[in-house]
């Protein structure tokens, strides 16, 4: 096949060498790569005149639009012409249209469709979350499972709320996943009902009473809290002591609310504990910052023989006092009044539950607390640690990208959700001999070390 020749060097205007392989360039570079074969003869404007792309030097069986790349059209000299003004504005909407529908459903449909959604979810994430809230605070979930579905004029009825308002609303937890529209009737996900409905069993409503409560007061000192690594969001609840868990004292409405929350964490995850981390050998079992008792609630009433006590700091085990006192359990539970670092760990049990807890404080803090477990315990004895986990590559999950800022921010300044091998390696350093990993649902992991 004869080689196609190369380009004429010549030009029709004195800046059109320069100018028009510019633009001939831009164009080629957007548009060739999806239309070629179809834009013969090229037209385009500099300064409010016309010009003609002359192809003629080229075989007809070989189109400069296929063979010539835009990158060899800026290195090289094209020859233009003047040429009538009304092809020009014709060929210009016709590239306009033809860009414009490559951006929508090319560009941004196909490739960066999944990076343009991540990034309004993340952008508008706080205005995602206050629909979210309203609509908790509405029961508006609980309606729409009662009624198997709703019109927004039948929500708004409900809610005594106007349309308007109303419509903005839907609009927010129908685009972001949290409801379905189906025609004019709104319905639940499934997740909608099982988290989001104020009689489910399994409901986090208390937790996103957390986020507005705690979260969202002290997560806009985030910036600061990096840079000065400390908990600078700590600064907007009362009291000089260095944690969230010590002020919460100072403000008995936001303990409870905080307190809630993690109980109604706990019954989402304690369940996987029970169910899939064998403790059928344990018989004294002490949860380390148990908070309100539900963990060892659960894990009494599926084994019989179990007896379980909650350690933690006085208001804490205070609460969890009260609600152990009315389970029919109550002889089997307790309650411990310390500080896990300041005071002596109890020497009677043989099992050790850090549940939600190690993610609270830093590697250093972590590595303490496992040598007095490991002191603390009989030989055979164990201690399990129940935590949302990090992958290993440090990439993800979102649940530990989400929940990391706030023990940073708030909480205490130091801790993060850990990965794997940081807790097997922090076990081994105490002195566990024996440690195995347990991949639960949910983003959940159990360490589970034991004692030569």
């Amino acid at each position: 096949m004869r080689p196609a020749p190369q380009p004429m060097v010549t030009a029709d205007t004195a800046s059109g060498n320069s100018v028009g392989s510019s633009i001939v360039g831009s164009i080629c570079q957007e548009i060739l790569p999806f239309s070629a074969g179809f834009l013969r003869p090229s037209y385009f404007s500099v300064d409010g005149k016309a010009f003609q792309l002359i192809q003629s030097s080229y075989p007809p069986e070989s189109s400069m639009s296929v063979a010539v790349t835009s990158a060899r059209l800026e290195r090289q000299k094209v020859r233009i012409r003047p040429t009538d003004s009304a092809q020009s504005n014709a060929f210009s909407r016709s590239v306009s249209r033809v860009r414009s529908w490559l951006q929508r459903n090319v560009i941004e449909g196909i490739f960066l469709r999944r990076q343009v959604e991540r990034f309004f979810l993340v952008f508008g994430g706080h205005i995602f979350f206050q629909t979210l809230e309203a609509a908790s605070r509405f029961d508006l979930f609980t309606h729409l499972k009662t009624e198997n579905g709703m019109t927004r004029d039948q929500i708004c009825e409900k809610l005594g709320i106007q349309d308007q308002p109303c419509r903005i609303m839907l609009l927010g937890l129908v685009s972001s996943g949290m409801i379905k529209k189906r025609g004019n009737v709104y319905k639940n996900t499934r997740m909608a009902n099982e988290v989001l409905c104020s009689d489910s069993q399994t409901n986090l409503l208390p937790y996103i009473a957390l986020q507005r409560h705690v979260m969202y007061k002290g997560m806009p000192k985030f910036y600061e809290s990096i840079k000065e690594y400390r908990n600078c969001g700590l600064d907007e609840f009362e009291g000089d002591e260095p944690t969230l868990y010590q002020r919460l004292a100072h403000d008995p409405e936001v303990e409870e609310v905080f307190h809630d929350s993690m109980s109604a964490l706990s019954v989402q995850t304690n369940k996987i504990l029970a169910d899939f981390v064998d403790f059928s050998s344990v018989k004294s079992l002490v949860d380390i910052g148990g908070g309100d008792g539900t963990n060892i609630i659960t894990l009494t009433s599926k084994y019989s023989h179990l007896r379980g006590r909650v350690f933690d700091l006085p208001s804490v085990a205070n609460l969890a006092r009260e609600q152990l006192a009315a389970h029919p359990n109550a002889e089997r539970l307790g309650a411990v009044n310390g500080n896990c670092f300041e005071d002596a760990l109890p020497t009677d049990a043989d099992c050790f539950l850090l549940a939600h807890f190690c993610t609270i404080w830093s590697p250093e803090k972590n590595k303490q607390l496992l040598k007095k477990c490991f002191d603390a315990l009989p030989s055979g004895g164990r201690v399990v640690i129940f935590n949302m986990m990090q992958d290993n590559d440090e990439t993800g999950p979102l649940s530990a990208a989400v929940g990391s800022p706030y023990f940073l921010t708030i909480a205490t300044g130091e801790g993060m959700l850990y990965t794997w091998n940081e807790y097997g390696q922090w076990a081994r350093e105490a002195g566990f001999a024996d440690v195995k990993q347990v991949k639960l649902p949910r983003d959940h992991g159990a360490i589970v070390a034991i004692k030569s």
